[in-house]
């Protein structure tokens, strides 16, 4: 993936033109239009008269800075949370992926990249002290892909130099993309985690505009596991459809062909969920995908899910995939109730439950 190759205009935000952070990015950028800004108005106003604002946003690029990053995952009402903690780096994406809620929460935003490091380091440092006799796991990839605009920012070697010799802080960088060359470069650490967001063959050819595909992303995980990286995978959205089981099963045996269990740091579950308003983006971007012909129930935090039986169902028949590889205990359900989590934990084959993070193997 040649970020720059899709790049139509950078947007640089008047207060940052002198850092050394935009020269670098720039140089990667020699014949793209660069204009200086005062804030994001401006682009903003440009991205709404766009006849597909989401799709555009993904093309302009704006170097800025922002006054705080890290935050608590914002985990539905209602619902077990993990105590995930995320850095909002950059914000926005590349990928086109129909599910994504982000083109619906950031339909007119940029592919927005913050250059105030020192900043960032400043406030991962006050993090680590106040959350010193913790474990905690946090990472980038909540409001972007946490890769795919690696090979301009680097933000990944950043990041991994500011939590070496962190033990408690699992850094997690999850992504869609293959793109892990930088990190290949450098050495890895126990508590840096790379991860990859998987689905079937089918959904990432119809629904997972400009992510790698299974292959590449899986011999991507693979070179990060032979290079001595923890790898983590995360199987959300699991999208319900004829021939799903299979597909999915098939992912599983690719998966475990490729990377042994002990590489594995976590695997998250989780189906198809969405609010109302996202149909409207969706099907209006996307009119041939069928992901969204299917029953829903709103559920009780007002998002649409499949009903409880057939989620229980589906975590029923992953957890059964895993079972088969020993890897049961690797699980665990994103963003869903106290009462489908208590369907969920069961106890496995060797007798144990399984349980959300912390993993004891990590500590």
């Amino acid at each position: 993936m040649m970020t720059r190759n899709w790049i139509k205009k950078v947007f640089l935000d008047r207060k940052v033109e002198k850092s050394p952070q935009v020269k670098k990015i720039l140089d990667k950028l020699i014949g793209v239009p660069v204009e200086v800004v005062d804030g994001e108005e401006k682009i903003k106003l440009e991205l709404r008269l766009s006849s597909d604002s989401v799709g555009e946003s993904k093309k302009i690029l704006f170097l800025t800075e922002q006054k705080a990053f890290i935050r608590p995952c914002p985990c539905t009402p209602g619902c077990v949370g993990c105590g995930y903690w995320t850095i909002d780096l950059d914000i926005n994406c590349p990928l086109d992926c129909s599910y994504c809620i982000l083109q619906r929460y950031l339909e007119e935003q940029p592919l927005t990249v913050s250059v105030n490091r020192e900043a960032l380091k400043n406030e991962l440092e006050l993090f680590f002290e106040q959350k010193r006799t913790r474990l905690l796991r946090i990472g980038t990839g909540e409001l972007g892909d946490s890769l795919a605009l690696d090979e301009l920012t680097e933000n990944s070697l950043f990041l991994v130099e500011l939590f070496r010799k962190k033990p408690s802080y699992f850094l997690e960088l999850k992504t869609k993309t293959a793109e892990i060359e930088l990190l290949l470069k450098i050495r890895p650490e126990p508590n840096i985690v790379l991860a990859w967001s998987l689905n079937t063959e089918k959904m990432v050819h119809s629904e997972e505009r400009g992510a790698a595909s299974l292959e590449d992303r899986l011999t991507a995980a693979t070179r990060a596991v032979n290079h001595g990286y923890r790898v983590a995978f995360h199987f959300d959205p699991i999208i319900h459809y004829p021939g799903w089981l299979e597909g999915y099963e098939r992912v599983v045996e690719k998966l475990f062909g490729r990377i042994p269990v002990e590489a594995i740091a976590w695997v998250s579950l989780g189906t198809l969920r969405f609010p109302s308003d996202l149909l409207t983006v969706a099907r209006r971007r996307f009119p041939e995908s069928t992901i969204y012909e299917h029953e829903f129930v709103r559920s009780w935090e007002g998002k649409f899910r499949y009903p409880r039986p057939l989620r229980i169902k589906i975590y029923s028949e992953l957890r059964r995939m895993f079972s088969d590889f020993r890897a049961e205990n690797k699980l665990y359900l994103c963003m869903e109730s106290s009462a489908v989590w208590a369907a969920f934990l069961e106890k496995n084959k060797r007798g144990r439950l399984i349980s959300a993070f912390p993993f004891p193997w990590l500590s």
